[in-house]
């Protein structure tokens, strides 16, 4: 893991940071822009339209924001509208029902832990979910901003990306989180996330001020940041356009606080907003996250290095059957988990989980103190005979990641070859019935032989009602699907389907005549791995 820090002023050591990051950069944002790459033009022309209307109307009106990522750009050597354009990729993923219905690609799933350590100080437990594995965890990175103008702030992140705007911590004691919510909230006159959240580190050192900044600024679309103070304060804020939604908290003595991505104003119903399984899926993490809080609060030692590795443990789940995996719950650290650290601004300190992603507990904590004046970097082993997660489960998940990455680059033997490496080191953990179900669909999308699609029925077949809701809602879509394709004598029973809007994606199928129904449903299916989903590019 790198460790830099910069000194003086902002946009002289933003063109600095561009050379260090000018060969690196090039791999983590080739994979952020292939976020939005679709094999439909009408989709890719609807997501360029709405990258150059932000572009005009928010990064490019408001140079005074944005000289220092001009000064950046220049030093990675593009133009100042291509490192524009990378920076809004995200805020474009989170609006993009808005334009593109069916079309989410990218999902930014997190999460963060707050408590008091045996001395009472405030920890930040964050974990990172985004998709891209093999640049920005290779990239990783912490820098101490020392920068005039700005308090000293360490920041987490990659190369590629200046902005400490991901997640942070502060001299002054404040912790920022930054996490993702689907909406279809579209606001041309608003900041780029990262630029709001440096912006307000500029003006703002305590929660009265944080909340006045936010109070009298506008996102281009809907974020939520998690933030801490010193004294226990815990602020949950969404960011809506023209909107703001804040929850307050006080953490106690005896308190573990968890966040995912759940709408933090309840009125809204995030049920309504693509993708279908995205509620279900925030609703798996939290649960799991419970269930190793309960655990962790029957513990003695209740310190930093405890949490972090409480939050990449997944949670044990057993499995009474093979095949039967309807009891799974995806757990709060997910194959798409980029970074996971604990942050002390009291003392100054982080830990780190170190090495490639997925980032679990393995023994392989990092170490940072003195982050403020001089940071230092060190491995620190845990104790004797302690619990790690196994190779197997390890390089499973990693293998769920890469399939997810060739589902994305519809590389048919690249997608066989990881899900069947998953499936083998899987084989004693619940994750094997997720590798075994999207194996399922990556055969629906490429094989084309009536024996092939015979046996497919069957094996969605025994599938069905063993596995998780949303999931299970997919493999009913399927079968519906073979049934037709094959003529088969068996019918789908369509109240099965639980999803509202997935049981209008059969509807919609059953005009689509028979002879064209394969050909035409597997060119719009969208796997996610990452999330246990599937898009389709249907709007319904």
């Amino acid at each position: 893991m790198e460790l830099l820090t910069l000194i003086g002023n902002i946009d002289e050591n933003f063109y600095q940071l561009g050379l260090n990051d000018k060969e690196g950069a090039k791999e983590v944002h080739r994979d952020v822009k292939g976020m939005l790459a679709t094999p439909w033009s009408g989709v890719n022309k609807a997501i360029e339209e709405v990258a150059k209307l932000l572009l005009k109307n928010s990064l490019l009106k408001k140079t005074d924001y944005y000289n220092h990522l001009k000064s950046y750009s220049e030093g990675l050597g593009i133009s100042h509208e291509a490192a524009a354009y990378v920076m809004l990729i995200p805020e474009i993923v989170s609006c993009m029902s808005k334009w593109a219905p069916g079309f989410i690609k990218g999902n930014l799933g997190c999460s963060s832990f707050f408590m008091r350590n045996e001395l009472g100080e405030v920890i930040h437990g964050r974990i990172l979910d985004f998709p891209l594995q093999g640049s920005f965890d290779i990239h990783e990175r912490a820098i101490l901003y020392d920068l005039k103008g700005l308090p000293k702030i360490l920041g987490f992140g990659s190369v590629g990306i200046p902005y400490p705007s991901i997640t942070l911590m502060t001299e002054d004691g404040i912790t920022v989180a930054l996490h993702q919510k689907f909406t279809n909230v579209l606001n041309t006159d608003g900041l780029s996330i990262f630029e709001l959240i440096f912006d307000m580190l500029k003006h703002a050192n305590d929660k009265k001020s944080v909340l006045e900044y936010l109070k009298s600024h506008q996102s281009i679309t809907t974020w939520c940041l998690y933030i801490s103070f010193k004294n226990g304060d815990v602020l949950a804020v969404d960011l809506m356009g023209k909107e703001l939604y804040v929850n307050e908290f006080s953490l106690n003595e005896h308190e573990v606080l968890y966040f995912c991505n759940h709408l933090e104003n309840k009125s809204i119903n995030q049920e309504d907003f693509l993708p279908t399984g995205f509620h279900q899926y925030n609703l798996m993490r939290e649960e799991a996250a419970h269930k190793k809080i309960s655990r962790f609060n029957l513990k003695k030692d209740k310190n930093e290095f405890e949490l972090i590795k409480m939050m990449t443990t997944p949670l044990e789940q057993k499995i009474k059957n093979i095949g039967h995996y309807e009891n799974y719950i995806m757990d709060n650290l997910t194959p798409s988990s980029l970074a996971a650290m604990t942050m002390n601004p009291s003392t100054g300190s982080a830990l780190v989980i170190g090495g490639l992603a997925p980032k679990l507990f393995r023994d392989n904590i990092l170490s940072l103190n003195n982050c403020f004046t001089s940071p230092t970097l060190k491995e620190i082993k845990g104790k004797k005979n302690q619990k790690i997660v196994s190779k197997d489960y390890y390089q499973g998940m990693s293998s769920l990641m890469q399939a997810q990455k060739s589902f994305d680059q519809k590389s048919s033997q690249n997608i066989y070859h990881h899900l069947q490496f998953a499936i083998d080191h899987l084989e004693i953990f619940p994750e094997r019935g997720v590798a075994e179900f999207y194996f399922l669909v990556a055969q629906y999308m490429f094989e084309t032989h009536p024996k092939v699609l015979n046996n497919l029925l069957s094996d969605f077949t025994k599938m069905e009602s063993h596995l998780p809701t949303n999931l299970n809602d997919h493999c009913l879509l399927f079968m519906g699907r073979l049934q037709r394709i094959l003529n088969s004598d068996s019918k789908l029973e369509e109240d099965k389907i639980k999803h509202k809007k997935l049981k209008a994606i059969y509807n919609l199928e059953l005009n689509i005549p028979r002879a064209l129904l394969h050909v035409t449903t597997k060119g719009m299916i969208i796997p996610r791995i990452d999330i246990l989903d599937i898009i389709y590019i249907y709007s319904v």
